[in-house]
């Protein structure tokens, strides 16, 4: 994680405007010397936006007989160093603990019998998985440039905004379809990123 590039475009986020966030990124990318992280430009998850909203649900509708649900989180895996599959899990709570990014310790206060069996698999983006896991061999072939590496920064940048993207757009459809979950905060991140959004739909 390039944290200077990131602290760029984390306000931006915190406020939810998406579309910011990548626009910036974006004109940054468009800096650099063209390489396949270039790519990245425009693209978005192909996954039906129903489908999530549906995935989210039936995992708040199961949790749901076990706890009152005050509050959801959400992350997309650690994907730069697992290129395999990109996907998403949840973890539900029976307390909001709110949003400060200095102590979000409430998150990691949960069992396994509150969190998603089944991930949900993100689509659309597999010829960056490609990408990722490939930095290594050319590393090691002496092929890997300064520009690779601000370009290949700046695609983690946009891929993670354009997941929390897709989560706040699922938030504002279950509301719109007046599912219960869409009146409750949910929060969402990457695995591991210690930067964290809240929507509150």
């Amino acid at each position: 994680m390039n944290f200077e590039f990131a602290e760029q475009i984390n306000s931006d986020l915190e406020k939810l405007d998406f579309e910011k966030a990548i626009n910036s990124a974006e004109t940054e990318l468009h800096t650099i010397t063209k390489t396949p992280f270039h790519e990245i430009i425009g693209k978005t998850f192909t996954n039906p936006l129903e489908d999530l909203v549906d995935w989210i649900d039936q995992f708040h509708s199961e949790i749901s007989t076990k706890i009152e649900i005050k509050a959801m989180y959400f992350e997309m895996n650690e994907f730069d160093i697992n290129t395999d599959i990109w996907y998403i899990d949840g973890i539900a709570y029976k307390e909001d603990g709110g949003l400060d990014l200095d102590d979000m310790e409430w998150l990691s206060d949960c069992k396994r019998d509150v969190m998603t069996t089944k991930e949900y698999i993100l689509t659309g983006f597999e010829n960056f998985q490609t990408l990722f896991e490939s930095i290594e061999e050319q590393e090691e072939n002496d092929e890997w440039t300064d520009d690779m590496q601000d370009a290949r920064d700046w695609c983690e940048q946009i891929i993670i905004s354009r997941f929390m993207e897709v989560m706040k757009k699922a938030h504002e459809m279950a509301k719109e379809r007046k599912l219960v979950w869409g009146n409750i905060p949910i929060y969402f991140t990457e695995h591991a990123y210690n930067f964290i959004v809240k929507s509150e739909a």
